[in-house]
């Protein structure tokens, strides 16, 4: 009972769908399937020009992929494309989320990118909160044209510490180990996290970069887990830093 109210807490499932987009919207809904036969749903705004990424985006675990349309907005117009990732359990989506069930979710939304024309070293990983476990995992197994995590936690364990005390690693099981993991990402790597973050706190990001040797570590004063200013801006100047760093990354 108390691992099953564990993981109600870590996936409270918003069932927010995405709108259907106006003939002038700048986004399409996409539709794809998982490996494991599951039907998701996406948004995808492509990039201004060819030559430019594509942001696939993995968010937290309160909100609905379609909360974060105006981001996307934000980022094409600064020069990207965009792919907002759903998860199982969202956004009125089907079946249950879990540690794996996001893994697979999140390499469905890789591999429909590519059918899309757009290939892992095209794209840039940015995961939030949640999404950033996820954007860690996808980033062991392809090569892509680089990393963002934004309030990135260290494991889901060591955040349930916080509630379970000792008793986390027996009551969590999706686990999200990124500490673990994050030193194999061979992609460029930065890192974005709010001094006031009252969910995860800063000192687990710092942990989190100095794990991975030349990840780009930003701290940033006014922001905490769920407010934080200039999002978009932070995540196009962070991604341009990175993109010379990673050779063709942004040629097709």
């Amino acid at each position: 009972m108390l691992t099953s109210l564990v993981r109600s807490m870590i996936f409270p499932a918003s069932q927010a769908p995405f709108p259907e987009p106006g003939p002038s919207e700048g986004w399409t809904v996409i539709r794809y399937e998982t490996a494991d036969g599951l039907h998701l749903v996406g948004a995808f705004v492509p990039p201004p020009s060819p030559d430019r990424p594509v942001v696939l985006y993995f968010h937290g675990n309160a909100e609905a992929a379609a909360h974060n349309l105006p981001l996307a907005d934000a980022l094409r117009a600064g020069g990207l494309g965009v792919f907002l990732a759903e998860y199982r359990g969202y956004g009125g989506l089907p079946g249950a989320p879990s540690e794996e069930g996001l893994y697979a979710d999140g390499e469905a939304a890789l591999s429909e990118l590519g059918r899309l024309g757009v290939p892992p070293a095209c794209v840039v990983l940015v995961g939030r909160s949640l999404g950033s476990g996820v954007a860690v995992e996808l980033a062991t197994r392809h090569r892509v044209a680089a990393v963002v995590l934004v309030s990135a936690y260290t494991s889901i364990v060591d955040v349930g510490r916080t509630v379970a005390g000792p008793f986390a690693p027996l009551v969590i099981r999706d686990r999200f180990d990124s500490l673990s993991k994050i030193a194999r990402v061979s992609s460029p790597v930065a890192l974005l996290h709010g001094t006031r973050d009252d969910v995860v706190p800063v000192a687990m990001g710092r942990r989190l970069a100095a794990a991975r040797p030349g990840a780009r570590w930003v701290e940033v004063p006014e922001a905490t887990h769920n407010d934080f200013p200039g999002l978009a801006d932070r995540l196009l100047r962070e991604i341009e830093r990175l993109l010379p760093a990673a050779p063709g990354a942004a040629q097709r």
